[in-house]
């Protein structure tokens, strides 16, 4: 799968959950600035619990991320599938494009040239 990155406002950070012993994971939500703007939730698990500690809302981030999937067979044998949308790291949002030179205009004038009667042939 290649590499999956959304940018986007932080709008929601969720406290720390501590699953089982061994597992902890933290949820936060952004809001992509699109015609139609998606907000998206995202799991950071262990360690990287902590990483969104260095932003707050309101902060635009990129996000990169990995999708996961799993089956989960629940008390009555009924299987259900999860999925999980997984940051594994968060940038500060990208940069703004930077101003260009200006073009010139239709309206500016070519240099004078004095080729005009010196036809090569």
């Amino acid at each position: 799968m290649s590499e999956l990155k959304l940018t986007g406002k932080v709008i929601a950070i969720m406290e720390k959950q501590q699953v089982t012993d061994t597992f902890a994971k933290r949820e936060f939500v952004i809001e992509t600035d699109e015609q139609y703007p998606q907000m998206v939730k995202f799991e950071l698990t262990q360690a990287k619990c902590e990483d969104i500690d260095n932003h707050k809302i309101g902060d635009e981030i990129t996000v990169h991320f990995n999708v996961r999937g799993r089956k989960w067979t629940n008390k009555e044998g009924k299987d259900v599938y999860f999925v999980s949308v997984n940051a594994w790291r968060l940038e500060k949002g990208e940069a703004p494009p930077t101003a260009d030179a200006p073009f010139p205009s239709a309206d500016a004038e070519p240099p004078a040239d004095s080729f005009a009667d010196d036809l090569p042939f």
